[in-house]
């Protein structure tokens, strides 16, 4: 189900490329910005998150270099 959410912007996008009815396209880009901002929030959150990881991670490895350094500075 999610791979489905995930592409069915593209599949829009085909529908939108070939619609003749103005409100019925109104709909489908309407749709696709939906789900392209869902997208968008979506993967912010996920490299926000991965971010933290990272600083943590490399806080632990080396928690008295650092320590040093905000000494000496």
């Amino acid at each position: 189900m999610k791979g489905e959410g995930r592409e069915r912007w593209l599949q829009l996008c085909v529908q939108a490329a070939d619609e003749q009815d103005s409100d019925r396209l109104l709909e489908l880009v309407s749709e696709i910005n939906h789900l392209l901002h869902e997208k968008h929030m979506r993967l912010k959150n996920v490299r926000r998150e991965a971010g933290g990881y990272v600083l943590e991670a490399a806080e632990q490895k080396t928690p008295h270099a650092r320590a040093r350094f905000v000494r000496s500075g």
